[in-house]
């Protein structure tokens, strides 16, 4: 109650500070202003206060609690979800306190001096050499070469004269404007930039036709109409096709005047240019540096996998070495850093920046996995895009879509679980070494259930490398049967939530034994508690959108074999020998219950 009459006091003076934060007045009310946001720092204050006194309170209940209901009823789910929630309206509480509270300390910095110029070309000197850039030499190297073609139409007289008169720098031009990274990007671009021209080349030859095309003030009406409804009409996703046009009327419309050429005879011939520069550097783009789109998101979506195993083993590692950590050294030499009593989150918040952390290193193990999360969603849309042209198969924008969206999702828990094992070797610095909480081992506990997340992904890993032998997520050597066995090994990973949230409920009933047995003030409770909670949150979390992963990819592969295959291999892979429950259900040959029927995520 205390806890839900300072949220409804805070929501009310944040209403009131909204409004007078975007009030359009002038600065004479800003005294009242100040007035107002000092009442909103009152009302956090005092929020503040009620969450330590909740979660003292919620630390109390707990403890006492008899050991038979302990014993008796597991609780750790919902303890989890509480604890994250609290955390999560907490940290909010407390930022929004910062920001007030920095608001008029915030000072203008000062303006950097000016470089003088050999100053800026030393810096420019030292910038880090780019050749080792795979995808940046691809592109120089395709560029120069859709150019080198392009500059044909300029060099040899007889296509420069007698076709391409008298703007053949338009071939080239178009090579060079439509080059992009991968092959989805410049189709999507070179579509873009030919169906630009195509309407801006009809609708300056339906002037011409209906108008006298030649006269100022009619062509000066009509370009200002076409500009007005192109960009009115402009696609965000695709703005280039309709900018495209624009310049295309400019360039028809005054142009064919300038040249003294036939409006008609201008726009097709400028459709005719760049139909031919758009050719020629598809040419190159597919036959001489092809790069799909398509690929990368195929690749990307199964090396993920992989490169979150090895994050596995790491985080684990480490976990597992944190028990070890003192809190003296040298002789006896304290190294406690001072963990302030009422802010359970600081550790978690910015404390952990205090320690010299053993997980540094995971930091850039988490950066691989982004990397890969980022450059399979930046060539989606691209491989979305891509012809296929009948040598391969079009993407699965749904399937993708989802895979992606859960891959995305466990990224961001990567950073949670960071933080909290940071946090850990926090407390564990100032736990005195002879601390009951150290023989129950969390971090080793941590550590088990990332190492069984990390032999579970190897099982997945191994499997799909057998079915994709070539690293892409596209039918392959293997049929329908074996690649559907292969990823139904991804449903295991719900099993593995459930024995870690067990092993989760056993340690927490020891825990609470512990604190209630113990004459000493053990382990910081509330943020030491709230810590564990938000790494075995990540690691449930991570579980659940690894099994969900697994659906995305059956629903992907679904989509690439016919539906007469896959249907047969589904039965195929679904026909073993079963052993009747009695309860509608039964235990296929593998030893696992089944209820494939039933269940249509199956």
């Amino acid at each position: 109650m205390n806890l839900g009459f300072a949220l409804e006091q805070l929501t009310l003076e944040y209403e009131r500070s909204e409004k007078a934060f975007f009030d359009s007045s002038t600065n004479a009310n800003q005294r009242n202003k100040d007035i107002i946001f000092g009442s909103l720092k009152s009302c956090i204050e005092d929020y503040r206060k009620a969450m330590r006194q909740a979660i003292t309170d919620a630390e109390t209940l707990l403890l006492e609690r008899d050991a038979e209901s302990r014993s008796t009823a597991s609780t750790a789910g919902p303890l989890i979800r509480q604890r994250v929630a609290f955390l999560g309206t907490y940290s909010l509480v407390d930022e929004l306190l910062q920001m007030v509270t920095n608001k008029n300390d915030v000072q203008p910095s000062e303006k950097e001096p000016t470089k003088s110029r050999i100053s800026q070309l030393i810096d420019t000197l030292r910038m880090p050499w780019t050749w080792k850039d795979v995808g940046k030499r691809r592109l120089a190297a395709k560029t120069g070469l859709g150019l080198l073609i392009g500059s044909l139409w300029v060099a040899i007289p007889y296509l420069r004269e007698a076709i391409a008169y008298p703007n053949s720098i338009w071939v080239g031009m178009t090579a060079a404007v439509v080059s992009l990274e991968t092959t989805g990007a410049t189709f999507a671009k070179a579509v873009d930039r030919l169906w630009g021209t195509l309407v801006a080349g009809g609708y300056a030859m339906l002037i011409n036709k209906l108008f006298d095309g030649s006269h100022w003030a009619v062509k000066l009406f009509a370009l200002s109409i076409f500009v007005f409804t192109a960009t009115f009409l402009t696609n965000k996703e695709r703005p280039y096709a309709s900018r495209y046009a624009s310049a295309s009327v400019v360039s028809i419309l005054y142009g064919s005047f300038d040249n003294g050429i036939d409006a008609v005879d201008y726009a097709g011939m400028r459709v005719m240019l760049i139909f031919t520069g758009v050719m020629l550097f598809l040419f190159v783009e597919v036959l001489v540096f092809p790069r799909s789109s398509r690929t990368v998101v195929q690749a990307s979506s199964l090396q993920f996998f992989e490169d979150l195993e090895h994050f596995f083993y790491d985080s684990g590692r480490i976990c597992g070495s944190i028990s070890a950590i003192t809190r003296t050294k040298n002789g006896g030499e304290d190294n406690k850093v001072q963990l302030p009593e009422d802010d359970p989150m600081w550790l978690l918040r910015e404390g952990y920046e205090k320690f010299p952390s053993l997980a540094n290193e995971l930091d850039s193990t988490r950066d691989v996995v982004s990397k890969t999360v980022g450059i399979a969603k930046g060539e989606l849309r691209p491989g979305l895009q891509e012809p296929s042209l009948g040598v391969n198969i079009a993407l699965d924008s749904a399937g993708y879509n989802n895979l992606l969206a859960e891959q995305s999702k466990i990224v961001s828990q990567l950073d949670l679980l960071i933080r909290s094992i940071k946090s850990l070797i926090g407390y564990y610095s100032n736990l005195n070494d002879n601390n009951r909480v150290r023989n129950l081992y969390w971090p080793t506990l941590l550590s088990t259930c990332l190492v069984d997340m990390a032999q579970q992904l190897s099982k997945c890993g191994d499997n799909l490398r057998a079915v994709f032998p070539n690293g892409l997520l596209r039918p392959g050597s293997c049929d329908i049967e074996q690649t559907i066995r292969a990823i139904a090994v991804f449903r295991n990973f719900e099993d593995l939530v459930l024995d870690t949230l067990n092993i989760v409920a056993e340690r927490h009933s020891s825990y609470l034994d512990t604190l209630n047995t113990s004459g000493e003030k053990v382990g910081y409770a509330p943020g030491f508690r709230l810590t564990l909670s938000l790494a075995i949150s990540s690691i449930l979390t991570v579980g659940h959108s690894l099994s969900l992963c697994g659906q995305h990819l059956e629903g992907i592969i679904q989509q690439s074999f016919p539906d007469d295959e896959f249907q047969s291999g589904v039965i195929s892979s679904i026909q073993q020998p079963t052993i009747p429950l009695g309860n509608g259900s039964s235990i296929n040959g593998s030893g696992r219950q089944s209820n494939f029927e039933e269940n249509g995520r199956h």
